[in-house]
């Protein structure tokens, strides 16, 4: 295990789906588990940081993916806040950001939300329905000046495969980030992952051969050693 790095060393991981309500039962959602970013904070607690795990409301039966959660609890340098929509998450990174040295992006918001948020239980019609919509923020850059100065900043990218490299790049430098991992389309719901980190100096990092997934926790311990390099250590454990 990694020597633990000063107690200023703060990760701040945001994990799994928003929900977006409609009424008081009924929600707009996505079918993140938020598996890429456990196994990420897993990774990040094994480099020394102390780390918050931001996690939406993952619906998950795995097993494994259970045994993570309840671990993370108990750890004694990890605190696992919960948010359920994009407001909350919002909330939520405006109290984070200030006291976090490195954030990693990896929930999967929604990018729209009903307008207005109906009361109690809307009642069933057989006419049907029309929800008007908007447009949910950039966290990352609504956000931006929330950020602990020096702060490091990762996102993640899902996108057909046709524009992924095109987007993730428009995205590292719309987000102002320090990194972004680019994952295509086609491994949504899948256990591993083929992604590509892209680094604001220009350069690319791979974590298996182009084409080729590796598991997601494999993935993780990956990136946790890019985003740890050349960070100050102290002590062993």
């Amino acid at each position: 295990m990694a020597a633990p790095l000063p107690d200023r060393m703060r990760a701040l991981v945001t994990a799994g789906p928003t929900e977006e309500p409609i009424d008081a039962v009924r929600f707009v959602g996505n079918r993140s588990s938020g598996r890429m970013g456990i196994a990420l904070a897993e990774a990040l607690l094994a480099q020394g940081f102390h780390t918050v795990l931001a996690l939406g409301p993952v619906r998950s039966e795995q097993p494994e993916l259970l045994q993570s959660m309840q671990a993370l609890r108990a750890h004694p340098r990890a605190t696992v806040l919960r948010f359920r929509s994009s407001h909350d998450l919002e909330a939520l990174l405006r109290r984070e950001l200030p006291m976090a040295d490195l954030v990693v992006m990896a929930a999967a918001v929604a990018d729209y939300r009903p307008a207005a948020v109906l009361e109690g239980k809307l009642k069933r019609s057989g006419s049907g329905l029309t929800l008007e919509l908007e447009g949910v923020p950039d966290l990352l850059a609504s956000t931006r000046g929330e950020r602990k100065p020096g702060a490091r900043v990762f996102g993640f990218a899902l996108e057909p495969r046709d524009r992924l490299e095109r987007s993730a790049l428009d995205k590292l430098e719309r987000k102002d980030l320090a990194g972004i991992v680019a994952n295509p389309l086609e491994t949504m719901d899948a256990p591993d992952i083929e992604g590509t980190l892209f680094l604001r100096d220009g350069s690319v990092h791979s974590a298996a051969p182009a084409g080729q997934r590796v598991s997601k926790e494999r993935f993780a311990a990956w990136l946790a050693d890019r985003l740890a390099e050349g960070l100050p250590r102290i002590g062993a454990t």
